[in-house]
């Protein structure tokens, strides 16, 4: 019994540390809010310099701003994952399979296998990576 109990109270503290950090996203939001916000027309904008397609631009702005929780017309480009956004502690730290089947159903492409290089540098760079990987390029 006491087994049992033990396991109940590691496995809920396992879910906690893992779960989102709602009071870190709150204060990531809070300071975005000071940036002005920007069109998702302007968001695209930012993105086609790099290459990135129209359609990867689309679904990145819809898919991080739900794993997020963040006002994504309020991040750039330039804002680093983890640095500036606290990403993993304010998505958790399984949103890189949400975005593998995100991925999966919206391109057809299965990036199960590249887990370990999705890039936690830029936005710019998570962008790039879902570009090369989904066979996008020069699509709008």
């Amino acid at each position: 019994m006491w087994g049992r109990l033990k396991n109940l109270v590691s496995s809920a503290r396992t879910y906690r540390d893992l779960s989102p950090n709602v009071g870190l996203r709150r204060r990531v939001n809070r300071q975005l809010q000071r940036r002005p916000a920007r069109s998702i027309a302007d968001w695209l904008r930012d993105y086609q310099p790099l290459g990135i397609s129209q359609s990867i631009a689309q679904f990145a702005y819809a898919a991080l701003q739900r794993y997020s929780g963040l006002n994504f017309a309020h991040v750039l480009p330039t804002d680093r994952l983890e640095a500036d956004l606290q990403w993993t502690e304010i998505c958790g730290y399984d949103w890189q399979l949400a975005l593998c089947d995100d991925v999966q159903q919206q391109f057809e492409v299965d990036l199960s296998d590249r887990l370990d290089q999705i890039p936690r540098g830029t936005v710019a760079d998570l962008l790039i990576f879902l570009q090369q990987h989904c066979g996008c390029l020069g699509r709008s």
